[in-house]
């Protein structure tokens, strides 16, 4: 008789085949034993809860050893921390443009992994959806994103911030009902300056205080206390500039239906490139939210045309590829979770993350 503690489970009350072939098999037995060690550290964290139903549910599938094997050291691996970047980021110096009679490879593959983490008050008609900023503190993904409407006038966008803190159930409403300012472009598919954002575990944002007076505020992440005045103010470049490995060479603003990048360093005597090929939003590109992911030379962007998802641009590999293929989906925001690639983003009312299945 096996060992009945030799799994991470009670191997006398295993009921199903692959309960009982992981308690025969001593290699898969250490495995699940050596998986459970490393979960009990992190299922106090959403998305690890959410990526063990997962795994479950797909081990359960196994009708082989080898497949259980597979499973395991698959997990094992996704349970463990790496190091970042990973890959070891290039600099700016050693990225180069493709020679000019070259394309992007386009990938679809659909692989990567998507999870619902909240669900909040769908905005109204007309309204506005959007990922102000993410961080992971000590571990802990914290993401903080705006509901709300835009109105004519001085007014511009009344409604909630809230934040999503992996440790902690539910969203919660930072602020409600203000006249919030996040972006100096409010609306538009790059939306400029940034005015709020976090930093050092604090989230900094300004709140229209009557006609054109701002104030700037402060709210510790993590502590679901009220915010706070502050005389600091939040300032950063855009979403396009902010960790970019390559420059966008026009302005999206007025040209967003092709995406080309400038670089340092010339390759074939030419410092330009094409990601996506030029043509009308009708076509297939209508370029919004390009945002550089702050570890890897990558960039990612919604798509509102005919191709509307989330894509992701491999500067390095010279690689453009759909990640989230579902139309509703926006704000896509970069994250390293437990150092691996990932996004966060917005679907109707829920926020989502997606995880890079390869990473």
């Amino acid at each position: 008789m096996p060992n009945v503690q030799a799994a991470g489970f009670d191997c006398s009350k295993a009921s199903t085949q692959v309960e009982k072939t992981v308690c025969d098999t001593p290699s898969l037995s250490a495995q699940d034993e050596e998986l459970n060690r490393r979960y009990k550290a992190l299922k106090h964290l959403q998305v690890f809860r959410l990526l063990q139903v997962r795994w479950l549910q797909e081990r359960n599938t196994c009708n082989s050893t080898d497949c259980l094997e597979g499973a395991y050291r698959a997990q094992l691996k996704m349970l463990a921390p790496q190091p970042l970047p990973i890959p070891p980021a290039p600099s700016k110096e050693q990225l180069r443009p493709m020679a000019p009679t070259s394309q992007y490879s386009l990938l679809d593959p659909d692989g990567w992994q998507r999870y619902p983490l909240a669900t909040f008050n769908a905005a109204p008609p007309q309204g506005d959806q959007q990922i102000v900023d993410t961080q992971v503190i000590a571990g802990v993904l914290h993401v903080v994103l705006f509901v709300g409407q835009y109105q004519q006038g001085q007014t511009g966008y009344i409604g909630t911030l809230y934040e999503y803190a992996d440790d902690q159930p539910g969203l919660h409403p930072i602020a409600q009902d203000i006249g919030f300012v996040g972006w100096s472009s409010p609306g538009s598919n790059d939306q400029g300056m940034r005015f709020a954002g976090i930093a050092d575990g604090l989230f900094y944002y300004r709140q229209r205080s009557g006609g054109d007076l701002q104030q700037s505020m402060t709210y510790h992440l993590g502590s679901r206390r009220a915010p706070e005045a502050s005389q600091q103010l939040f300032q950063s470049p855009t979403n396009t500039l902010r960790h970019a490995r390559a420059r966008v060479a026009h302005d999206l603003n007025q040209e967003n239906y092709s995406l080309s990048l400038d670089y340092d360093q010339q390759s074939n005597g030419t410092y330009s490139e094409n990601v996506t090929e030029h043509n009308e939003v009708d076509s297939g590109w209508s370029i919004v939210n390009p945002t550089w992911s702050e570890t890897r030379p990558v960039m990612y962007f919604d798509n509102e045309g005919p191709r509307a998802c989330i894509w992701r641009v491999d500067v390095q590999r010279k690689l453009l590829s759909k990640i989230v293929p579902e139309h509703e989906a926006v704000s896509a925001r970069p994250v390293d979770i437990h150092g691996r690639e990932a996004v966060v983003y917005l679907e109707r009312n829920q926020l989502k993350f997606a995880l890079n299945p390869d990473d």
